[in-house]
C-alpha cells in the first residue's frame, strides 16, 4: 500500500507542475475546480486539508514559474522540478538539513536551470508544500476500498 501511495504522491506533484505550466501561471476558479476534479478522478477524497495542501503547492509552483518564464524550455523545467522534488522528498522522507538542501539545488542546477536567490526561495516553497502532501498523504478512497475488499476476501 505504501508503494501505491508514493506513486500517487508522484502523480499529484507532476500533475500540479503540468497544470501550472499549461495555465502559464495564471488560472481562475473554474481551472482550479477542474484541477481538483482531476485529483479526485485519481481516487482521492477531496478534503479541506487536501485542497489547502494542493493550493499551497500550486501557488509555490506558480511563483517559481513566474520567476522562471525566461527559461528557454519552461515546461521541461517544470517537469524536472516536479521529478527532482519527488525524488528529494522520498529520499529524505520529508526531513532534510542544509547540506541536503544544497544537494537538491546542485541537482537542479546540473539540469541547466539557473538558480537565482528568487528562484531558490520559490524552490524552497515547492519543497515545503510537497512535504505537506508527503507527510499527510491524501488517502485514496479507491485505494481504501481495494484494501478493504482484499481483507474481506482473506477473511
Amino acid at each position: 500500500m505504501a508503494k501505491k501511495m508514493m506513486g500517487q504522491f508522484d502523480d499529484i506533484v507532476e500533475l500540479a507542475a503540468k497544470f501550472v505550466e499549461q495555465q502559464k501561471g495564471v488560472w481562475d476558479h473554474t481551472a482550479w475546480m477542474n484541477f481538483l476534479n482531476e485529483v479526485k478522478e485519481m481516487g482521492f477524497e477531496m478534503t479541506d486539508d487536501l485542497k489547502s495542501y494542493l493550493g499551497s503547492l500550486l501557488e509555490a509552483m506558480k511563483k517559481f514559474y513566474s520567476a522562471s518564464t525566461a527559461t528557454e524550455n519552461i515546461n521541461k523545467a517544470m517537469t524536472g522540478i516536479a521529478e527532482d522534488t519527488v525524488s528529494f522528498i522520498k529520499k529524505t522522507k520529508g526531513m532534510w538539513d542544509h547540506s541536503a538542501w544544497e544537494d537538491y539545488l546542485s541537482e537542479v542546477q546540473k539540469k541547466g536551470l539557473n538558480v537565482t536567490d528568487e528562484t531558490m526561495k520559490y524552490l524552497g516553497g515547492i519543497l515545503e508544500s510537497s512535504k505537506e502532501l508527503y507527510v499527510f498523504p491524501p488517502v485514496s478512497s479507491k485505494m481504501m476500498a481495494k484494501t478493504f475488499l482484499k481483507k474481506q476476501k482473506e477473511s
